[in-house]
């Protein structure tokens, strides 16, 4: 697969990109910085994802200005990446409610889709009941970094009801190319086996942590996903960006080893 060039370029959807926000980049300069290394990459949009969780809980006001203060860098750096905005949710009491009321929790400020976090550790019924609810309200629920969540790490098959009814999955770069261990490797490469994977993001903190580089991990992807891959950080991206709809395909269950020892016979 050739290096993605031109004016489109990539779209990272998941990076904690702006300054003093969360726990991303502390200042302007770490954020310059890591905008740098990301259109050296061939990423030329970022949607700038900072947590609202427990802890930081920024408003659109807040955002709004440290976007404002990191476009301003870029441009008279003449740094090649345009900073749109969202964040990354936690599960919240009436979440649904709570978003339709604070719409620049959304994605590119869309009122469309949502990235939601899920817990670290588990799945449990009533994150599945939240997920339904916001997309019985409207809205496409894209799970972040799927394949570092240990339930999912366990058993991949149990998203598979959520990916058919419509929420969409988002695998981090760093986990497919094996720099967050093992079993995140091995999760991210059977979700994209499944067809159960649809977005590649970087969920970048920092110039040095997760640093905002796709390609490697693109590349990687295409070993399973073949010319699908490119869709999962190009066009799936767009269709965020411009509020259009995002091509969920079939998922199917994981192929054991057995299975097609089996099917061969």
């Amino acid at each position: 697969m050739a290096r993605v060039s031109g004016g489109t370029g990539m779209c990272d959807i998941h990076c904690h990109i702006l300054p003093g926000i969360d726990d991303g980049p502390a200042t302007l300069s770490e954020s310059v910085e890591m905008c740098r290394q990301a259109a050296a990459d061939g990423i030329r949009t970022i949607i700038a994802t900072p947590h609202y969780n427990g802890v930081y809980q920024p408003d659109a006001q807040c955002i709004d200005q440290a976007a404002g203060r990191l476009r301003e860098s870029l441009a008279a750096e003449e740094i090649p990446v345009a900073i749109e905005l969202g964040a990354e949710v936690a599960p919240l009491a009436d979440l649904a409610e709570f978003i339709h009321h604070n719409p620049h929790l959304t994605m590119a400020r869309q009122q469309k889709h949502v990235l939601f976090e899920p817990p670290h550790n588990s799945m449990p019924e009533w994150l599945t009941d939240m997920i339904f609810e916001l997309r019985i309200q409207g809205y496409g629920v894209i799970i972040s970094h799927a394949e570092r969540n240990i339930e999912i790490q366990d058993n991949p098959s149990i998203v598979l009801p959520l990916v058919q009814s419509g929420v969409m999955l988002q695998l981090t770069a760093d986990s497919i190319v094996g720099n967050l261990g093992r079993e995140a490797k091995k999760c991210a490469t059977t979700l994209l086996k499944m067809n159960a994977a649809h977005f590649i993001a970087t969920d970048a903190h920092s110039p040095d942590f997760r640093s905002p580089h796709l390609y490697d991990a693109l590349q990687r992807a295409a070993r399973y996903a073949g010319d699908r891959a490119l869709e999962l950080v190009c066009d799936n991206p767009r269709a965020l960006l411009t509020g259009g709809i995002v091509d969920v395909p079939e998922p199917h269950a994981p192929r054991s080893w057995f299975g097609r020892i089996a099917a061969a016979r």
